[in-house]
């Protein structure tokens, strides 16, 4: 296995703890934030990329200000979405909408600060350094046979 597909994996079993944690939080409705969640490969550079929307699930959201700029897609077609998702009537999502402008919604702390805290990311990273190490000590002990 090369250091790349180390890499490949470390991020990969972080981005399955996301998703997890997203679970674990009931904040997975239609599955389209799981999915948002990619690990993308081009030459030596390898990325967990994150919805940004996700950091507002960890902290929370206030009320929507005024002349705010309208999401792509608009808040209430998400909204929508989730209620749809949710099994609640579609009529309820204006509703949705209105409150939430209004005094915005909490947070769901650790969604992200578990999975990308510390001790996890260090007891993956642990076992990938340890692999890497071994490909680096095989190909030097490699050149030296030659």
């Amino acid at each position: 296995m090369t250091n790349n597909q180390i890499l490949t994996d470390l991020l990969t079993n972080i981005k399955t703890d996301l998703i997890n944690s997203l679970q674990s939080k009931g904040s997975i409705a239609t599955g389209q934030t799981a999915q948002q969640i990619t690990v993308t490969t081009n030459d030596n550079n390898i990325q967990l990329q994150l919805p940004a929307y996700l950091i507002e699930l960890e902290k929370g959201r206030g009320p929507t200000s005024k002349n705010a700029a309208t999401g792509d897609p608009p808040m209430i077609q998400r909204i929508q979405q989730w209620c749809q998702a949710k099994g609640i009537p579609d009529s309820a999502a204006w509703a949705i909408k209105m409150k939430i402008d209004k005094v915005g919604y909490p947070g769901k702390p650790g969604i992200l600060t578990q999975p990308l805290g510390n001790n996890n990311i260090n007891a993956k990273l642990g076992r990938s350094l340890e692999d890497m190490a071994n490909n680096i000590s095989s190909q030097i002990l490699n050149a030296i046979q030659i």
